[in-house]
């Protein structure tokens, strides 16, 4: 991952007269500049993949045999793979209404100051009791009903502070929450590869029979050895409990789209974790770890847009995509104010690269947006 930050260039943007709706629309057509794939990432293998043969798919009328359906998953052993694939490689509408409404939040957006919560205290050795730690932490965070109170400036009847716009502030905090389940998925697959197993009911009792046996005072001792080993397993059972109930509800398909579209990917996964099941994206990444193997395709890792954007989610995934032996809580709580900041700053930027001597027309609103 690189962390480097790129330069900033001046906003070039110009305000209009036009409705929301319209504005949404106008993003939405620039979407073909701004979302299409790039051959830098990591599933595109076009030596090993037929990407001709992927965009037959949807054709209804004619479609090729046997077909396999882009939409529901289906018995065919490359079912996922081709529903995965066709999302990366053909965004979809409503993946493409979803980014202009980030767009358009995060250019409308003035400020922002979240609530951060305390980070956990991990000083239990024990990586499954950690896991649970962090993942509440992150719980916490996307839950935080005060997450949008006290603001920076002193909303005075001299200083008037206009709220942003209910939608607005939920496309934003919605976005926050994909790049929080890229954080969670990631710890749920670290806490499974460093714990150990759970034991089996059988191993439950026999182990519970030792720290019975165990906890009894030995002939002539006049102190009881401590209760650590049996409070130590309460803890591990309780967090395999909640460890579960984390993973039937985590949508691992952010993390699997981060790692193989970078930045881009975020944009089109599903919000549905019902739609990616934990086992289709464990099926999915397998099979491109397959073909990457027999994959002579050349993949810089660079973000050719979303470059700020890149930089802020480093600072966000690194102390846990760094040490992947140590389980790290969230060190960078991130917010609407900096995503905001940094998809904007990439937008006007490639904007202004595609279109040197056009500003980029934004709605006449109360809120100001700063220039620099």
């Amino acid at each position: 991952m690189q962390a480097a930050d790129p330069p900033k260039h001046e906003f070039n943007f110009q305000r209009t007269t036009c409705s929301y709706p319209s504005w949404i629309q106008t993003i939405s057509g620039l979407a073909k500049g701004f979302l299409s794939p790039s051959h830098n990432e990591q599933w595109y293998c076009p030596d090993v993949l037929d990407f001709d043969l992927l965009a037959k798919f949807r054709n209804k009328e004619n479609p090729p045999e046997p077909h396999i359906s882009i939409h529901s998953k289906t018995p065919h052993p490359e079912s996922t793979l081709v529903r995965f694939l066709y999302r990366l490689a053909h965004p979809s509408q409503p993946s493409i209404t979803e980014w202009s409404k980030i767009v358009a939040a995060s250019v409308e957006l003035m400020a922002d100051n979240l609530y951060a919560p305390p980070a956990p205290i991990t000083d239990n050795d024990d990586q499954l009791v950690q896991g649970v730690q962090v993942l509440k932490q992150i719980e916490a965070i996307k839950n935080s009903s005060s997450s949008f109170d006290t603001p920076d400036t002193d909303p005075s009847p001299d200083n008037p502070q206009p709220a942003p716009r209910a939608s607005s502030g939920d496309v934003l905090h919605e976005f926050r929450s994909v790049i929080l389940d890229v954080y969670a998925a990631y710890i749920i697959f670290q806490t499974h590869a460093l714990s150990q197993a759970p034991l089996s009911q059988t191993k439950k009792k026999a182990e519970s029979r030792n720290r019975r046996n165990s906890a009894r005072p030995a002939a002539g001792a006049i102190t009881n050895s401590p209760g650590d080993s049996s409070e130590l397993a309460n803890v591990r059972e309780e967090s395999t409990r909640q460890m579960a109930s984390y993973q039937r509800r985590q949508n691992f398909q952010p993390l699997i789209f981060f790692l193989l579209g970078g930045v881009r990917g975020l944009f089109l996964v599903s919000r549905n974790y019902r739609s990616a099941s934990t086992s289709d994206c464990m099926s999915f990444i397998q099979a491109m770890t397959i073909i990457k193997q027999h994959s002579t395709s050349a993949h810089t890792p660079a973000e050719p847009i979303w470059k700020n954007l890149a930089a802020y989610l480093v600072t966000i995934f690194a102390p846990a995509f760094s040490n992947p032996t140590k389980i790290s809580h969230l060190l960078k709580n991130p917010t609407r104010h900096e995503i905001a900041e940094a998809i904007t700053v990439d937008f006007l930027n490639h904007w202004r690269d595609c279109q040197p001597t056009s500003p980029f027309l934004i709605p006449h609103s109360a809120r100001q947006i700063p220039e620099s």
